[in-house]
């Protein structure tokens, strides 16, 4: 066969390469009827070709379904044609038919020319497709001819329709009726088919035979799908004679919770058979219809409707709960299993009902009908005795109540349990019984449960893995309660003033006994409490009358998720009624809940501005009334959230220009504001009322919420109350610390010593009062001495021992001279140190109670930092001396580190701090003792604005002595706004050789001010050039380089490697005289990060070339 099939392959390949030719010609595979079982199935092919002579053609064809294969071809005239097929691995058949002599068949032709043979053996019956494509068609000389081809099909015995006829309607809860038919030409010995229904609303109760299936049997059970499996059948092996019509009648009953709807009856999985088992081909399914008429409609609940809103009627309600099913109830007295209960088990045993459940070892007291495990009386594998309720939808309840009789004594290890399920398969333990000696009624709460549509109660009896007792079971009640949803709780606060409800008042009470949190009051666009609502819904429809049985109109449609309407086409002191519909999916309209009414009437409308200030300082927040009658009295009672608002006057407006006003603050923390008429009403207007002067006193940056509370009052001329409406405002607070910093020293126990304090404000500061504070209480201050340069004319200072502390106080007479804004040196604190105090003792001293304020004598918010004493000689102490420069843009200066020693130092850091951050240190010459010292790499500026400085010497010391050891030269910064700045040593230590600690104290602060100026300018200019040693070095990341200048001169400053490469530019042009820096921050002249090494910077200037080392680290 594969020799001529290549051959054919070959013309094929010859036909596609010659001319085409367009004649048309049809190629039908025929339709064939065959009994079943049928070895040889032969199909014809006929082949019209109008105009041309024929030479050949090949198709693929495929059975569908794939249970018969082609198994030969025949040519008609096999002596002047030959046939050839090939099964491929894709289930096709490849078909070609071809001259044997070059003539083909002639134009004119119609008639079969081909049969296609298939083994049909093992098939009883079918209705089996042939589908064919790819048709290529030649002609006698090769060329390729146009041309299309027909399926064909086989019908292989008898084949059987399945329908399923009459379709019926129903409601909720009631049967209806499906006819199942079949169309059968042959005997059916039995039918099996699964059931399934979309939208899942019916269950199948029951079958019954029809004149075609007399003496047949039905079964059917329900699949973990939620499907039926049906199976009709014949104990007697009787067969339904060939013909049409029904073979079985369905009953179902339609869910409590269908909707309005056509509900598909669908069929799969259908066998027929015949009458000695062979499977028949159904040929057709059609599915069944019920149509659910009118369907579950259930009405909203709860409407309740707020009266005196103003203009406005708030409706709120709940959705439908969703279908509640009849209180559950079995007493077992019909002494059978009840039908719809399930019951499993491993035992020979398990649950069976009897009036008598006792055994050898087991005795039950006598009772009527009960159910009963008895691991005693069946002495195997009890564990999993389950006896099953049937399933209950419970989507619309909300309180499940199990109660049954139980005996159960827990003798020989026996245990019982109640679980649940929600699908059949899988179970949750609720609760484990405690045994008793005599029947009892138990009860178990299951309301966990609600809200579910399928809840099987389970009893589980388990002798867990050994011989047991047992668990009699009797009177299963189950009752159910409604679903009381949660609804929308948008308890905000209405025109009246009050925190509204959409619920009961008595049901939010019992929610919020002690009240609602306020943190959840003033979030009013967030519900409290949600709802989980079971029914589908399209929408709810409003509708209103001027009376309660009448007149009725539609005024609103909402979405199935809203459960409140506010309706604003009302007239004041017109009482309306109203009541709500539901709409489901399918159009359908609930009937109305029940008619509400309600009245809306005048408010009168309260609001005030927004606020905002810094902590200690004053905003004026103005007050508005909008009435519409004249008024006689209003009472605001304002409640700050957090609680930091202060009142400090109140003012009359053009409306109260007569009124008498007051304000005052309250002990629960409100503001009263109060005004009265005297003689004059307030007439109808909405302006200001009152503008009230406030101040917050504040820790912290934050927004307080300012609301009315429910003590707030209005009163008419005549002095009645009215109702009103108000809104919030907030008062944005913000925060600019202020600082007090103390610096201490040391000193000898029963000398006086000098601390001093700085200051920081951000504010004019007009009064300065704080407490210094020593722990432990060795030390008080006896004397102050305030800065001069802060020029204090008119103030007031006093310096007062209260016992426990220092207090600091000062004050500007005449509130026109106050501290500026700044940073700088406040007052020197000359302080007793108590004799006797052992030596080293270190004394803490901190800032309390610091009160600074402004012109209005509000205060700021304070902060201080602490210091420290040392009583004694420590090892070690520095100070700032000879302070020396100008504090200029640009400008520099120099100062000392003097050293007291009585001990050999070799190790020396400290942190210089400037305030404000104006100083950059440039360079530091080590002196005297320490002129042979080293100073690390790692000193130099911070990130903070700090001097870092370490330095060591452990060749020549630091030996004992006083006097300067360092000289630092500082340059300023170009933009000074601060009149001074003050620098000390922050942190401070010192090692010996060993680098073992010694005792180091820092005294003494520095400054640099206007005042200070004593550089002659005209020195200012170098008399030579000069190249100075970088600093820090080494460094890392950055070091500056400085260079004097005594002419205008052409500057190259440069930087290269050990090996003489140009690493970077620094600078290239024109200088004036002078001295200059250029900062190096370790990159090459393309912004890359050099390695760590030694470097060579180089001045050339005019003739002359200055070069000197430096070492970057990493």
């Amino acid at each position: 066969m594969l020799p001529r099939y290549k051959l054919f392959f070959q013309i094929a390949i010859f036909i596609m390469a010659s001319s085409f030719s367009f004649s048309e010609v049809t190629v039908s595979i025929g339709n064939v009827n065959v009994d079943g079982y049928t070895e040889d199935i032969v199909v014809p092919v006929t082949v019209s070709n109008p105009n041309e002579a024929l030479g050949g053609f090949q198709f693929d064809v495929m059975a569908t379904p794939a249970i018969i294969n082609l198994s030969g071809v025949s040519a008609i005239n096999g002596d002047g044609f030959s046939a050839d097929f090939n099964v491929l691995d894709d289930g096709l058949a490849r078909v070609v038919f071809y001259s044997n002599t070059g003539e083909g068949i002639p134009p004119g032709t119609d008639e079969i020319s081909l049969n296609l043979h298939y083994n049909g053996l093992d098939v009883l019956s079918a209705l089996v497709a042939l589908e064919a494509f790819d048709l290529t068609v030649s002609d006698s000389d090769g060329g390729v001819l146009s041309g299309f081809i027909i399926n064909g099909s086989i019908t292989i015995g008898d084949v059987v329709f399945f329908s399923s006829d009459t379709p019926d309607t129903g409601d909720v809860l009631e049967q209806v009726y499906v006819d199942i038919s079949i169309q059968n030409s042959s005997l059916v010995g039995g039918v099996q088919f699964d059931m399934y229904d979309t939208p899942n609303y019916l269950d199948v109760t029951g079958f019954t035979t029809t004149d075609r299936t007399d003496g047949f049997q039905i079964d059917f059970n329900e699949l973990a799908n939620g499907g039926t499996r049906v199976i009709i059948y014949s104990p007697e092996n009787q067969n339904i004679s060939s013909g049409s019509g029904p073979i079985a009648n369905m009953e179902m009953i339609i869910h409590d919770n269908a909707y309005n709807s056509n509900v598909g009856v669908n069929f799969e999985n259908v066998t027929i058979t015949d009458d000695i088992g062979g499977s028949y081909y159904v040929a057709g399914i059609d599915s069944g219809t019920v149509t659910v008429t009118p369907g579950y409609i259930e009405e909203p609940h709860n409407l309740q409707a707020q009266s005196g809103m103003d203009a406005q009627v708030l409706l709120s309600w709940d959705p439908p709960y969703g279908p509640i099913p009849s209180d559950f109830e079995e007493d077992f007295e019909e002494g059978v299993v009840p039908e719809d209960w399930i019951t499993t088990t491993n035992s020979a045993q398990g649950w069976f009902i009897t009036q008598d459940g006792s055994s050898a070892f087991w005795t039950v007291p006598s009772h009527t009908w009960y159910m009963c495990s008895n691991d005693d009386m069946a002495d195997d594998d009890g564990s999993v005795d389950y006896l099953i309720t049937p399933g209950l939808n419970v989507s619309g309840a909300q309180m499940i109540t199990l109660n049954f009789a139980s005996y159960y004594d827990g003798a020989y290890g026996q245990t019982a349990h109640v679980l649940i399920s929600t699908d059949g398969i899988n179970f949750t333990e609720v609760v484990t019984l405690d045994p008793s000696p005599e029947w009892v009624v138990e009860t178990v709460d299951l309301s966990q449960y609600a809200g579910v549509p399928n809840l099987h109660v389970v009893f589980h009896s388990n002798d867990n893995g050994a011989w047991a007792s047992g668990w009699a079971v009797d009177d299963v009640f189950i009752t159910f309660a409604a679903r009381e949803l949660d609804r929308l709780v948008h308890y905000e606060l209405t025109e009246l003033g009050a925190w509204a409800l959409s619920a009961p008042k008595d049901e939010v009470l019992s929610r919020f006994g002690g009240g609602i949190p306020f943190d959840q009051k003033v979030d009013l666009h967030q519900p409290l409490l949600t709802y989980d609502r079971p029914v589908e819904l399209d929408a709810f429809k409003v509708y209103r009358s001027l009376n309660n049985s009448t007149g009725f109109q539609e005024i609103a449609e909402v979405g199935p998720n809203v459960t409140s309407y506010l309706d604003e086409d009302v007239v004041n002191s017109t009482t309306y009624y109203y009541y709500v519909t539901a709409i489901y999916p399918d159009g359908s309209e609930s009937g109305p809940t029940g008619t509400v009414s309600a009245t809306p009437v005048e408010w009168v409308e309260l609001w005030m501005d927004d606020g905002a200030s810094l902590s200690g300082q004053m905003d004026t927040i103005d007050f508005y009334i909008n009435n519409e009658s004249n008024l006689g009295l209003f009472y605001f009672e304002i409640m700050d959230y957090p609680d930091v608002m202060n009142s400090l006057n109140i003012l009359t407006t053009e409306r109260t220009s007569n009124w008498a006003l007051e304000i005052a603050d309250q002990g629960d923390g409100t503001i009263a504001i109060t005004g009265i008429s005297v003689g004059t009403s307030l007439a109808p207007g909405d302006g200001p009322v009152c503008r009230a002067v406030l101040y917050p006193v504040a820790e912290e940056e934050m927004t307080v919420s300012l609301s009315y509370t429910s003590g707030t009052s209005i009163q008419d001329a005549d002095f009645i109350d009215l109702n009103w409406t108000s809104e919030s405002a907030t008062y944005e607070v913000g925060i600019e610390t202020q600082y007090l910093n103390l610096y201490g020293g040391y000193g000898e126990a029963g000398s006086t010593t000098i601390g001093s304090v700085f200051l920081q404000n951000t504010q004019p500061i007009y009064a300065i009062q704080f407490d210094i504070l020593a722990d432990p209480p060795f030390i008080t201050g006896v004397d102050l001495n305030f800065n001069e340069i802060l020029n204090l004319e008119n103030w007031s200072f006093s310096g007062t021992d209260l016992g426990t502390g220092y207090r600091v106080t000062a004050y500007d007479n005449s509130m026109t001279n106050p501290i500026e804004p700044g940073v700088g040196h406040l007052v020197d604190v000359t302080y007793e140190i108590f004799a006797g105090i052992p030596d080293s003792t270190i004394i803490d001293i901190t800032v309390d109670d610091a009160a600074l304020a402004d012109v209005n004598n509000l205060p700021m918010f304070t902060e201080g930092t602490p210091h420290a004493f040392f009583v004694g000689q420590p090892s070690v102490g520095c100070t700032i001396e000879d302070v020396n420069g100008q504090m200029a843009p640009g400008g520099t200066g120099t100062f000392q580190i003097h050293m007291e020693n009585i001990e050999t130092v070799n190790v020396l850091e400290f942190t210089i701090v400037d305030m404000p951050d104006y100083m950059t240190v440039t360079n530091i010459e080590l002196l005297d003792r320490f002129a042979d010292g080293t100073v690390d790499g790692n000193s130099g500026e911070t990130v903070d604005g700090s001097f870092y400085f370490l330095g060591y010497d452990f060749v020549t010391y630091i030996e004992p002595g006083s006097g300067p050891i360092m000289e630092v030269e500082v340059q300023f910064n170009n933009i000074l706004n601060n009149p001074s700045v003050v620098f000390m040593i922050d942190q401070i230590s010192a090692g010996d050789v060993n680098a073992l600690p010694l005792d180091i104290v820092a005294d003494n602060f520095g400054q640099f001010v206007n005042t200070t100026l004593n550089i002659d300018q005209g020195n200012t200019v170098p008399n030579k050039f000069k190249l100075y040693t970088n600093y820090p070095n080494p460094f890392n990341p950055a070091t500056i380089i400085t260079y004097d200048l005594p002419n205008f001169s052409s500057v190259e400053l440069n930087v290269y490697d050990v090996r003489g490469r140009k690493i970077k530019s620094l600078f290239s042009g024109n200088l004036s005289a002078g001295q200059h820096k250029a900062t190096w921050t370790g990159v090459d002249d393309y912004g890359l990060n050099v390695s760590a090494g030694v470097y060579i910077y180089k001045l050339e200037v005019s003739d002359k070339v200055f070069k000197r080392k430096m070492i970057l680290m990493k």
